[in-house]
């Protein structure tokens, strides 16, 4: 893709480009060396062609007399208030064809800055070789870009071309996406589109129309798609981390914020552009309002846009069943939990529709059960659902081993994507609280909201002092990966039973998925539930009850089966102890 944002440098020179319509006066401001002016070209862009500016050279913009770094900034000497630098592209690989096809994926969601005693690219990059044996075949990242301060989750970004400079150099994080193919591991990104963050974001100031003044997000002003070059960034954005970073995919956080007009059109741009810039590019979405025209496939059972959408549903629903927890996306406990379990392994959505902005996506008339499988990404744990808990506290802390690898038994062996949180695979306990790095006055209005947020957003009655103070590194440390407990017989353990159902997945799950799903059959049993689902090259059965008793259902296993929790099969009557499933494949009849 030709750039139309940032410092673009080549042999001679380097353009500086900025969008700002309506600014008045615009130098470039050189760390060394005298400011160079502007000048206005098209479409709401200024341009200045500099001679003699090399790879590393620190500028700013100074804007109506404020310097600010540049929106589109490719690496920061420091922090992200601070001095940009000036890079060169990198090489792309020219790899073409994807490591592994999306239906074989099986996700592990990783924060840079906790997944190692370093925090950084290099220091992840040094313990791939663990997620690799554990059984994933492809880790998602937690946003990478620059943000406030040297500890953050990431979403709260404001220069999104930028690596985090805590993190490393552009170079760093090439290097890891290289090592991480060379184990056989795809790494896709997770980006943030719907907003900026508050702390930093000059843009508001001098750039106004980015912006909708009609439009709020809960993390501030909605971005305004309608704009043709605000569009652009994105686009360019996505290609930078496909192309030149190597990124087999991208995941798109929370897309219905995004609620201006031309969202639509953004969407549909987005993907294509992603798709031209890498063939067979991983995009997932998270988008509450459960979508299914986003995920259509064509003639072929390819993505016509995006591969997939985060599942909150069968989070939600598998979540309250172990728990009995009325929070977390399931506070109606009126509903009956073992059918919208039922619909959410049949169909992918509990609830589906195209949803009014006033439904909460809770409109059913478009159904997802016409999409496959592979649409919809399952788990029971992400860094949202553990870090907006006021404790901030894993399962493993919630519930017994039993119940855990019922838990992944089904999210695993389910023909859906699996997404499990770093550490799952050995049941570790560490708490993911949310964490930040500012200065203590902004430090203090974050843990406030923090408050109003958990109490008003996620329904958690939480007293002044109940939560970790985010700003606090201590906070940060009880995050990291607890390296040191893999030793322990029990976390040894529970990793040789989580090693086992990737085996599984792929021996059993992975050869159907090479084929079309046909359909996706279910019938209840009181509290157990058997699914069918019947692609071209077999049928996958699954037998499961979530509950705390036996039961015994009218079923006969047709082929060797495999297992979590006991099972014993009498005539045509299939006995389910508490908290069991059990999952076999039948070939095609010929």
């Amino acid at each position: 893709m030709d750039y139309r944002f940032g410092a673009l440098a080549d042999a001679e020179a380097t353009t500086f480009r900025l969008w700002a319509p309506s600014a008045n006066a615009v130098s470039v401001v050189f760390k060394d060396g005298d400011p160079v002016p502007l000048r206005r070209v098209d479409e709401g862009f200024l341009e200045a062609v500099v001679p003699s500016c090399p790879p590393g050279t620190a500028y700013m913009f100074r804007i109506d007399g404020k310097d600010v770094p540049d929106p589109a900034s490719r690496q920061q000497e420091s922090d992200s208030d601070g001095w940009s630098l000036v890079t060169t592209r990198l090489t792309p690989t020219g790899r073409d064809e994807p490591l592994r096809p999306w239906s074989e994926t099986l996700l592990c969601e990783v924060h840079v800055g906790t997944a190692s005693p370093e925090g950084t690219f290099a220091g992840l990059m040094r313990r791939l070789e663990h997620f690799r044996d554990a059984g994933y075949n492809a880790l998602e990242i937690m946003p990478v870009n620059e943000f406030p301060g040297n500890r953050g989750w990431g979403y709260d970004g404001t220069l999104i071309f930028a690596p985090e400079a805590a993190y490393g150099t552009r170079d760093d994080l090439r290097a890891l996406v290289d090592r991480a193919h060379e184990l056989g591991l795809c790494l896709i990104l997770d980006v943030v589109y719907n907003h900026f963050g508050d702390e930093q974001n000059f843009m508001k100031d001098y750039a106004p129309e980015w912006f909708d003044p009609e439009v709020e997000t809960p993390w501030g002003p909605g971005i305004d798609f309608t704009q043709p070059m605000v569009r652009q960034f994105y686009y360019e954005n996505a290609c930078m981390w496909l192309s030149e970073f190597d990124f087999d995919g991208l995941r798109f956080d929370s897309v219905h914020e995004m609620k201006t007009e031309a969202r639509e059109l953004f969407l549909t741009e987005l993907a294509a552009t992603a798709r031209k810039d890498k063939r067979g590019a991983k995009l997932i979405v998270e988008n509450m309002k459960n979508i299914a025209s986003l995920l259509e496939r064509d003639e072929n059972d390819e993505p016509l846009k995006y591969s997939a959408q985060w599942n909150d549903d069968i989070h939600h629903v598998l979540n309250f069943l172990v728990t009995g927890e009325d929070m977390n996306g399931y506070e109606d406990t009126s509903r009956d939990a073992i059918a919208d379990l039922e619909k959410a392994l049949a169909d992918g959505f509990v609830h589906d529709g195209e949803a009014g902005d006033d439904s909460g996506g809770y409109t059913r008339n478009e159904p997802a059960s016409r999409l496959p499988p592979d649409a919809f990404v399952s788990f029971v744990q992400n860094h949202d659902q553990i870090g907006n808990r006021a404790d901030a506290k894993r399962l493993p802390d919630r519930i017994g081993a039993d119940k855990l690898d019922f838990l992944h038994f089904v999210v695993m062996l389910a023909p859906q994507i699996p997404l499990f949180f770093m550490g799952e695979e050995a049941h570790v306990t560490s708490p993911f609280p949310y964490f930040i790095d500012m200065d203590k006055d902004v430090s203090q209005a974050k843990s406030d909201d923090r408050y109003k947020q958990m109490r008003e957003i996620f329904k958690q009655d939480v007293k002044d002092g109940d939560l970790p103070d985010p700003n606090d590194i201590a906070t940060f440390q009880s995050a990291k990966y607890p390296w040191g407990e893999l030793g322990r017989q029990d976390r040894r353990d529970a990793m040789r039973r989580f090693q086992t159902l990737a085996g599984y997945r792929l021996e059993l799950v992975c050869p159907l998925l090479q084929s079309v799903c046909l359909d996706a059959k279910s019938t209840r049993h009181g509290s157990a539930i058997i699914v069918n689902w019947v692609f071209e090259k077999g049928t996958l059965s699954m037998a499961l009850n979530p509950a705390d008793h036996p039961t015994d259902i009218g079923c006969v296993i047709t082929a060797a089966p495999v297992s979590s929790g006991e099972f014993s099969q009498h005539g045509e009557v299939l006995r389910l102890a508490a908290w069991s499933a059990v999952v076999w494949a039948s070939p095609e009849r010929s």
